[in-house]
């Protein structure tokens, strides 16, 4: 479970230039939710994520994980608990290490490092056969460097690195919006299975209406640092991307006229 009670973010605080990224937000996701974010661009919804995972310290509230008040803890000393996924392939994965390697790094992630070797029998073992439910050949070329593989393929391999520790919560920032359709669709089916076969408590920013509407059990769509809509599974089911649209002008007073978003 996620909990976040008053959180505030401001830039540029006592300046001409500041802006609050996030304002004043409660939100609270039950274990195993998959929450999809929609928003227009500076919403606030890539700050809510970096604040969760302490990339971003907030200046006001509390987040707790699972009932822990992490709220003041570093970013190194969440990352045992907490998988995210960034839309550019390469920032989630280390091009110049071979997948094994990359596996090997993110199932220590957070883990006291001791003198042995982080790639084992045993562990390769294991990413093989975590690799074979993807089907896409990647248990078969673990010595491979990453850096050779396809957007879509990495963006499958950064799924599996950050879910392989059973992380309390995973985040996922926009991770299909640099992948062509077809490959946006494979990880996308991906997702989703890793998300229910694990429990997975899942908060999915995408910059993608239909893409909101169709996964996850829950969905949120944020403006100017609020929460402005929350739509249950049952409600959501039942909408289309105008509906989505309309609620959006209702409740915020004002057009969405994020191109990215409507043009998706």
């Amino acid at each position: 479970m996620i909990e976040l009670q008053q959180i505030t973010k401001l830039f540029f605080a006592g300046t001409p230039n500041e802006v609050k990224a996030i304002d004043n937000i409660n939100f609270k996701a039950k274990r195993g939710h998959f929450v999809t974010i929609i928003g227009s661009n500076g919403a606030g919804k890539s700050t809510l994520l970096k604040a969760i995972t302490g990339v971003v310290p907030v200046d006001s509230g509390s987040i707790k994980l699972e009932g822990t008040d992490v709220t003041n803890l570093p970013e190194h000393k969440r990352a045992r608990e907490i998988g995210r996924i960034d839309q550019d392939p390469m920032a989630s994965t280390a091009g110049e290490m071979t997948i094994e390697e990359n596996l090997a790094m993110a199932y220590l992630r957070g883990q006291k490092r001791g003198l042995s070797c982080a790639v084992n029998r045993k562990r390769t073992e294991r990413f093989a056969e975590v690799l074979k439910d993807l089907g896409l050949g990647l248990e078969n070329r673990l010595e491979v460097p990453v850096g050779t593989l396809s957007g879509g393929q990495r963006q499958a391999l950064a799924l599996v690195m950050a879910t392989i520790a059973r992380p309390k919560l995973l985040l996922l920032d926009e991770h299909t919006a640099a992948l062509d359709p077809k490959a946006a669709g494979l990880v996308m089916s991906i997702t989703r299975r890793l998300v229910e076969s694990h429990g997975l408590t899942t908060l999915m920013i995408t910059h993608n209406m239909e893409q909101a509407l169709k996964y996850g059990n829950r969905l949120i769509m944020m403006h100017r640092g609020k929460i402005i809509l929350d739509i249950s599974e049952e409600e959501k089911k039942k909408l289309s991307v105008p509906d989505l649209i309309a609620k959006f002008t209702a409740s915020s007073g004002s057009a969405f006229n994020d191109d990215r978003v409507l043009l998706a």
